[in-house]
């Protein structure tokens, strides 16, 4: 009899242990999203969009839903970690993450990014007359993005007599870019002089800006603007209405 409940003890413990382990070993339950119908009529005919709010990127159900989906995606995707670790390692010894990119005249400088091994972004420089001329960093990425989430610098335009620096930022993800100038003489900036910029370009007195301005909820380029960096008034010079088009500003050569 001791030896059957010995027996019987072992084969409870075991199946206890087999319970257990499957339980470890049971994949999570992914998130589920709940459905709230929103009716859109479109050329006649009616769509029904049950996540529709999930548009609402400010809405912490929203964020809390994401973060829910985040957490799923890194538990069904614990066990290729190291695979996607070394990979990674792999990817990044084919680069080379210390270089310079080739540089292009305009005015009296030349212009040129580079990179440096383990940071993220590219610092924008100049040299006066050649390659040979003495460095100055005009925009640094690198600085600019510390502490933030999400970063990134789209227009990148030097007024005709190398003075300002006109450049926007994005800090959403989304492609909102706002539109800055920074004195190159002084370092100092003028932010946030407007907002949703696509493309810039200064005029040739060296103070105007034009730039085109998307919809907010189209992102279509569809507004053209001038604008003095120094004022905040900005006069609308061109709408464009036609929903096929989409409107840019550059300078000819």
């Amino acid at each position: 009899m001791k030896g059957f409940n010995q027996w019987l003890s072992a084969l409870l413990a075991l199946g206890l242990f087999t319970t257990t382990m499957q339980a470890q070993e049971a994949p999570p339950k992914p998130p589920v999203a709940k459905r709230v119908p929103k009716t859109t009529q479109i050329h006649g005919h009616t769509t029904v969009d049950d996540y529709f709010w999930l548009r609402e990127k400010e809405n912490p159900e929203v964020i809390e839903y994401l973060k829910q989906e985040t957490a799923y995606t890194d538990a069904m995707t614990q066990s290729s970690k190291g695979f996607r670790d070394a990979l990674y390692k792999e990817m990044l010894a084919r680069i080379k993450e210390t270089d310079v990119e080739v540089p292009y005249k305009k005015g009296n400088f030349v212009y040129y990014t580079r990179t440096i091994k383990g940071q993220q972004y590219p610092i924008y420089c100049r040299k006066p007359g050649s390659v040979r001329g003495k460095e100055e960093i005009t925009l640094d990425e690198n600085k600019l993005a510390k502490g933030k989430d999400f970063f990134s610098v789209g227009a990148y335009e030097i007024s005709e007599d190398g003075n300002l620096l006109a450049y926007t930022t994005d800090e959403t993800g989304f492609r909102q870019y706002t539109l800055h100038v920074k004195d190159l003489r002084t370092g100092r900036v003028t932010r946030n002089l407007a907002e949703r910029v696509v493309s810039v370009e200064w005029a040739n007195d060296n103070k105007t800006l034009f730039y085109t301005q998307e919809d907010a909820t189209t992102k279509r380029s569809h507004k053209f603007f001038r604008q003095a960096y120094k004022s905040k008034d900005a006069a609308l010079l061109y709408e464009e209405k036609d929903e096929l088009y989409r409107i840019y500003v550059g300078k000819t050569r």
